[in-house]
């Protein structure tokens, strides 16, 4: 038992915040490329890196949420280190690919501080920027806080940090924006880079250097939203949070998760949404589900079998609305499907078809693993107590308990009679004491 200990902890401590670049190229590798990334191909990685670069500009600039759109920082540097390692493959020295372009000084005007932004930018002497790259590789440090520094060090300046006279030196959130505009044009340019790959094989290098680059320069700027000019944010501390050598979803290396997005839909959902949509909850209405169900039933929606086919009641909904108000009703009703969301996967579809009464259909999942994820559910939902005041003053607190039945599909043409089958076992979850779960 004691070596299976240093074994384990062992394998715990094989990454720290600390490591170098192309440590946390491997470490997040390790992490998703078996599980996660292994079949996604090098455009579809753009896209999601494409997709959380997005969304923090838009939770910065559009909903200005700094703490929401902080989140997507250490994102948007694991999906760029994700498509470094499916264009060059998973042996690639990052390190190497960053500190060509970047050798401890600009690779313009090869010095440090930058002085281009102070006049005409020169064109690249490639010779030149090779010596430098030789003579500063061994003695750079390559974690991630001593490139953060290397960067600050090349272009503080023009940032603004150590100069007033800087073009970025506008209000803060303007200078993010300078900077964020300057990232996505290299995220553009990287998209023409994976193009024409098969004939230009470093520029493809020299684009993600330069995403990088702007990726720092916000990580380093960061805290100017906080008027906090002398302690920048420490990327290795974002990084670490949300990376700290295995998966902080399912707690594991590699990642067990089920495939799913990254995030929910931070777009609006067109019209034609809006009406299979509950305007409560969220979730999918019944018109969705009895679309979707036939969709399914004749094929014109492929899913994988077994589908597991699951109908959830709300006991003694009526005491909500009785015993506290009808608000708290409906704060019962969304509580569930929030908490609903976060228990199964990402791709199970969750739908409200009735006043206290939801669906889930959950394909390629056996009525067992069903079961253990419904447990999940409701004993979570269990902690989230929904309070509010009588008609007397008096304040009341309630939990939330289910009666569940599941039921599994194994023809695609059996899917509306598997949902009776699940309707029925939840009923008898009901009639058996409720709080309960049944399997058909």
């Amino acid at each position: 038992m004691i070596v299976l200990l240093k074994k384990i902890n062992a394998a715990i401590m094989l990454y720290s915040k600390s490591q170098k670049l192309n440590d946390w190229s491997e470490m997040i590798g390790k992490i998703y490329d078996g599980t996660q990334n292994y079949s996604k191909s090098t455009y579809e990685i753009h896209s999601h890196l494409t997709e959380v670069s997005g969304a923090f500009g838009k939770m910065l600039f559009k909903k200005n949420d700094y703490q929401e759109a902080l989140l997507f920082l250490p994102k948007m540097f694991a999906w760029a280190i994700a498509l470094f390692r499916k264009v060059k493959g998973p042996d690639a020295d990052l390190q190497e690919a960053l500190l060509i372009k970047y050798p401890k000084v600009c690779s313009y005007c090869l010095k440090a501080p930058c002085e281009c932004w102070t006049k005409e930018k020169p064109e690249v002497n490639v010779e030149e920027v090779n010596k430098f790259y030789l003579h500063s590789y061994s003695s750079q440090n390559k974690s991630i806080n001593g490139i953060q520094l290397m960067f600050r060090n090349i272009y503080g300046e023009s940032w603004g940090l150590d100069n007033p006279k800087s073009d970025y030196n506008t209000t803060p959130i303007e200078a993010m924006r300078s900077m964020y505009t300057r990232m996505i044009e290299e995220l553009s340019e990287t998209a023409e880079a994976i193009r024409f790959h098969h004939l230009y094989p470093s520029n493809f290098n020299n684009e993600l250097a330069d995403y990088f680059a702007w990726w720092f320069a916000l990580v380093t700027n960061f805290n100017r939203l906080y008027n906090d000019k002398r302690n920048s944010l420490l990327a290795e501390d974002i990084l670490w949070a949300a990376y700290p050598g295995f998966c902080l979803a399912c707690g594991l290396r590699p990642c067990d998760c089920r495939p799913g997005p990254v995030r929910a839909l931070l777009s609006k959902p067109s019209l034609n949404d809006l009406a299979l949509i509950d305007g409560l909850t969220q979730a999918e209405n019944q018109t969705s589900f009895d679309n979707h169900t036939k969709e399914i039933k004749s094929k014109q929606f492929p899913v994988v079998l077994p589908i597991a086919c699951v109908r959830i009641d709300v006991d003694d909904f009526k005491k909500f609305n009785n015993e506290i108000s009808h608000f708290a009703g409906d704060d019962a009703l969304k509580t569930i499907v929030t908490v609903l969301r976060q228990k199964v996967r990402t791709r199970d579809r969750v739908f409200r078809v009735g006043g206290d009464e939801f669906a889930v259909i959950c394909h390629d999942l056996s009525a067992l693993e069903a079961e253990g994820m419904m447990k999940r559910f409701s004993d979570f939902l269990k902690t989230k107590l929904i309070k509010g005041k009588n008609s007397q003053g008096e304040e009341i607190e309630k939990n939330i308990t289910l009666s569940i039945g599941i039921a599994t599909c194994r023809e695609h043409t059996q899917i509306v009679e598997a949902f009776k089958q699940a309707d029925e076992a939840a009923i008898r979850s009901k009639k058996n004491g409720k709080d309960k779960i049944t399997i058909s």
